[in-house]
Order: C-alpha cells, then sequence, then structure tokens
C-alpha cells in the first residue's frame, strides 16, 4: 500500500540524530500530540485505521511528500552579490565581477520573476534614481533580460562605468533617464547609428532591497 508506507517511511526518515526531531516525542510535542500516537504510527500499530484512506489515496493517485534531510533550505537559491557597482549616479570604476557573498531568495518567486542562475545582487552608488533606489540600496539584476523596454529599470554599462537607469526610446535613440529630476544629466541619449560608442545592457532590475531611513 503505497500512501501507507509512504507514510510511515517519511515519518521514521525524519526523526534521529542530526535531523528535524531527534526523537519521536521530540516530533510530537513540536506537533501538539501525545507521543504514544507518533510511536504507534511509526510501528505501525495503527495501520487498521488507515489502511481505507490509504486505499481511496492509492486509487486516486496521490502522493505523499515530506521534506529531506537537507530541510526548508531546498526551496531557496543563493544570488551571489558582486562587487561589481552600479552606479545611480555618475558610474562606478567596479566592474570586475568578483563575488562578495550569497543571499538566498526563496526559489519559486526567483522563477517567477526570471532566470534564477543568470541573476546577480549589486549595491547602488548615487541618488539619480531617487526615491525608489536610493544611494546604499541593493537591486536583484537577472542577466538574462538585455532586451530593452520602455520604461523599465536596467543596468547598463557604458566604456567602464555601469549605472542604473530608466529606459525611454525615441526613433533611433535609447535615453537613460533618471528618476531624480534634480540629477546631473538627467538623461544620456545613445544614439543607436553611432558603432563606436561602447555599451550594452547588463540586465534588467526586478527588485530593490533598501533599509528603513
Amino acid at each position: 500500500m503505497g500512501f501507507y508506507n509512504d507514510l510511515v517511511n517519511g515519518l521514521n526518515n525524519l526523526i534521529g540524530k542530526g535531523k528535524k526531531f531527534e526523537t519521536p516525542t521530540q516530533m510530537a510535542r513540536e506537533c501538539s500530540v501525545a507521543p504514544n500516537q507518533v510511536i504507534r504510527y511509526i510501528k505501525q500499530e495503527r495501520k487498521k485505521h488507515l489502511q481505507a484512506l490509504a486505499r481511496v489515496l492509492d486509487g486516486v493517485g496521490a502522493k505523499l511528500t515530506f521534506p529531506d534531510e537537507n530541510g526548508p533550505m531546498d526551496e531557496f537559491h543563493p544570488v551571489p552579490k558582486v562587487l561589481a557597482r552600479p552606479s545611480g549616479g555618475g558610474g562606478s570604476l567596479e566592474t570586475n565581477g568578483s563575488v562578495d557573498d550569497n543571499y538566498a531568495f526563496r526559489l519559486d518567486w526567483l522563477n517567477r520573476k526570471g532566470n534564477p542562475q543568470s541573476m546577480k545582487l549589486m549595491s547602488v552608488t548615487g541618488e539619480s534614481m531617487a526615491p525608489k533606489i536610493e544611494d546604499g540600496d541593493h537591486v536583484l539584476v537577472d542577466e538574462s533580460q538585455t532586451t530593452l523596454y520602455d520604461g523599465r529599470i536596467y543596468v547598463i554599462r557604458i566604456d567602464q562605468e555601469i549605472v542604473v537607469k530608466r529606459i525611454a526610446k525615441e526613433p533611433g535613440k535609447i535615453l537613460l533617464v533618471s528618476d531624480n529630476p534634480e540629477a546631473e544629466p538627467r538623461r544620456i541619449e545613445i544614439d543607436l547609428s553611432d558603432e563606436s560608442l561602447d555599451w550594452e545592457p547588463v540586465g534588467r532590475v526586478l527588485y530593490v532591497s533598501k533599509d528603513l531611513r
């Protein structure tokens, strides 16, 4: 009986030294049931009480899933924070992309946003994108999203500088626009016909993390 065996094996796999629960008593206490109930399930002393339900669940193809020994961190994905600092102001020369640390995000959330394998965290300098993005904020960037859409915010490399700007389009031009009306320059024009310009989209900004000020 698949469902019943999965239940017993799943409970057993969660109990033991170095696992989620050291003992059946600990499992019972954290689940707010009597310890003898858990012990009876593990020893299969309550089998007859579950057989009818197990047959129904087997018949409809139900599957019982337990967390593995790695725990809930399997639901998270590490995103590297790179030392490159995209600038919200005049740009930054720290563009080597070295990894400073890794931060865990929920994998299902990242998948809804884009490609988790292509995502990086970067720290922003400058106030040209304030108030949405301020000095010291961290931005989550998907480097697989390099197609520029009007009104979206991107990390852009211009020569040796990396900037965070909002995109606007005009015939034959890409405009990199600052949200802050007091920023200088307020916008940077890229002439698409000028092949001498050395620039490229690094990725789209998906999320901003900031401290309350």
